[in-house]
């Protein structure tokens, strides 16, 4: 009788706890953003307000509540998946031998490549209309650039002048970039050791001229 009743008030207690939690506006904001997330990795589409209302255990009046439009909502949930990559980005040494830096750096951008792919579609199919989107994307792309302007500045610093450190600095953006590996995965039907395999063959090949045969590029044109 006794386990019973205390069965009984514990669970009084944890359903009065999650009625709180709903009613807190930073938890309800967060479980919409995470919901909005979740569906999208799951299904690859954009969900509608009823079914992320329902993953987040609210109202579907609520979604509007929290976020003004859609906009916001998306807005918001970029944000959120960029600080979690940011969070779990893991430093490598500049230090280390290029080969190893461009093995590790593409470890890391492979996996994170492989979350962001259904938010980040959705994305640039919403951003022409979306300038809070084309902000949080663009300071994505920001970060990650100077990842690679970090991890590879001994390597850059090889090249004769600015204009070549930077035209260097270009091309492993492009040739590391979600649009890369998307391009491998999507449209090539490669999987991710291969596009990998890919990406790093481009990555040392530009990284092996930096390194000792810059002679073999053109010279940039004189403005």
């Amino acid at each position: 009788m006794g386990d019973t009743e205390t069965g009984g008030g514990d669970a009084a207690e944890a359903g009065a706890g999650a009625r709180r939690r709903r009613r807190d506006p930073e938890w309800t904001y967060a479980a919409l953003v995470d919901a909005l997330l979740e569906l999208i990795s799951e299904s690859g589409r954009e969900p509608t307000r009823k079914a992320i209302a329902e993953r987040a255990g609210v109202s579907e009046r609520t979604v509007f509540v929290h976020f003004a439009d859609r906009e916001a909502l998306y807005v918001a949930a970029a944000r959120r998946q960029a600080e979690r990559w940011r969070a779990h980005a893991e430093p490598v040494p500049p230090a280390w031998e290029t080969a190893r830096k461009v093995r590790a750096l593409l470890t890391q951008r492979g996996r994170m490549y492989e979350v962001m792919t259904p938010i980040r579609r959705i994305g640039l199919g919403l951003e022409a209309d979306s300038p809070g989107l084309r902000g949080v994307m663009a300071e994505g792309d920001a970060w990650l650039r100077a990842g690679l302007a970090e991890l590879f500045a001994p390597e850059l610093a090889g090249e004769p002048g600015a204009r070549r450190a930077g035209g260097l600095l270009d091309a492993l953006e492009a040739a590391s970039s979600w649009a890369a590996w998307d391009h491998l995965r999507a449209r090539r039907g490669l999987d991710e050791a291969a596009a990998r395999a890919a990406i790093g063959r481009t990555l040392r090949a530009l990284l092996g001229v930096a390194a000792g045969r810059a002679a073999d590029l053109p010279e940039a044109p004189t403005p």
